[in-house]
């Protein structure tokens, strides 16, 4: 089977001939050569990249999925005007409306390849009526075409997977306010702050429902998901409903859709499968995270896709192969438990990693049959 077939096989509840082995080398090609990945763009890699990523993919063998393009634009009316760009070192993004002007601020990092957010929109509760007014006013269109582009360009490398928008708690937890000034807001506003969930829900909830509708394969799901950030608990107050609400849009049009989840496990996989999704991508077990594999796989249950398993810091020189290795095969175990299974770094190969070892886990995947 090639390297599409394989995950499809596994995205449709089927059985592969071996473990696919896929990875997230958009990090490690930034840092290692291929240039800033630019915040503004919403089109994944950047598309002046995505031919040296798929480079990178054919010298490793590793399967490509994501940062590949977005496939919905966003429009606004004339009541909201939009700024975005790069003024030397730092990249901002501004909102300005009838009810008030809200602004992100980047600064690129030379040591971590990324652009950390140094100014978040949210600087208060009067905020949050302009976040409202931007949503409420907000429409998406498709871009399929870009979709049929990069499913004619990575042919058998791979499968575009399709995403969808943030929650409203993904956006606050990640973009907006950061996790402090969320948690004050929930405290401290619940009304406005639970009014402002919702408005950017059932904004979002449109562009899923554009994805689900096309020619997509699979959809992803992103609220960069971690227990310590968000629990079990929080996420079922505040994203519960919509969690729902996408997972049926996508089954209605009989997609999978698969959500990321890059932190600690613990109570989320269960969490997240309760809720409707079908896998966890990007899942990373002991001893970054917290749930060895076996346990990954028993509050999984069966049918529920993990994809991951190879802690990114093992990919560093300083690690010993036996202990990658170990890993790597702890990872392949699960396939004699269930076939819902793939194997990457969880969640990219960092600059500081051995693209070998990527190749290494492959084979190793490759050997790893049914």
């Amino acid at each position: 089977m090639t390297p599409r077939q394989q995950l499809l096989a596994v995205y449709t509840g089927g059985r592969p001939d071996s473990v696919p082995a896929l990875a997230d080398l958009s990090y490690w090609h930034a840092g290692n050569g291929g240039g800033k990945f630019i915040p503004g763009k919403t089109d994944g890699a950047n598309r002046d990249k995505v031919e040296a990523l798929l480079a990178l993919h054919r010298r490793t063998g590793a399967a490509i999925h994501v940062n590949l393009g977005s496939f919905y634009r966003e429009t606004y009316d004339a009541s909201v005007q939009v700024a975005s760009g790069i003024r030397g070192e730092t990249y901002f993004h501004r909102f300005e409306t009838p009810v008030g002007t809200v602004e992100e601020r980047r600064e690129w990092s030379p040591v971590t390849y990324s652009w950390p957010i140094t100014r978040h929109m949210i600087q208060g509760v009067e905020d949050l009526k302009v976040i409202r007014h931007v949503f409420a006013h907000v429409r998406y269109a498709t871009n399929w075409e870009l979709f049929r582009e990069v499913e004619a360009q990575i042919g058998d490398l791979g499968l575009a997977l399709v995403q969808v928008p943030y929650t409203g708690m993904g956006f606050f937890m990640s973009r907006y306010a950061r996790v402090e000034q969320t948690v004050l807001l929930a405290a401290d506003e619940p009304a406005e702050f639970e009014e402002t969930l919702a408005a950017i829900n059932t904004a979002h909830e449109q562009a899923c429902r554009l994805m689900a509708e096309g020619p997509s394969q699979v959809l992803i799901h992103s609220d960069n998901l971690t227990s310590d950030t968000q629990s079990p608990p929080w996420v079922r107050r505040y994203s519960g409903e919509h969690y729902r609400k996408m997972t049926q849009i996508a089954h209605e049009h009989g997609k999978p859709i698969v959500t990321h989840i890059d932190g600690r496990l613990r109570g989320l996989i269960g969490t997240t499968r309760e809720l409707g999704f079908d896998g966890a991508d990007a899942a990373t077990p002991a001893p970054w995270g917290d749930l060895a594999p076996a346990e990954c796989r028993a509050e999984a249950g069966p049918n529920y896709i993990l994809s991951g398993g190879v802690p990114p810091g093992s990919f560093h020189a300083s690690v010993p192969l036996r202990v990658f290795d170990a890993q790597v095969e702890a990872w392949l175990a699960l396939r004699h438990t269930s076939s819902a299974l793939i194997i990457a770094p969880g969640d990219q190969l960092p600059p500081d990693g051995e693209i070998e070892r990527v190749t290494r886990m492959v084979k190793m995947a490759t050997r790893a049959t049914y």
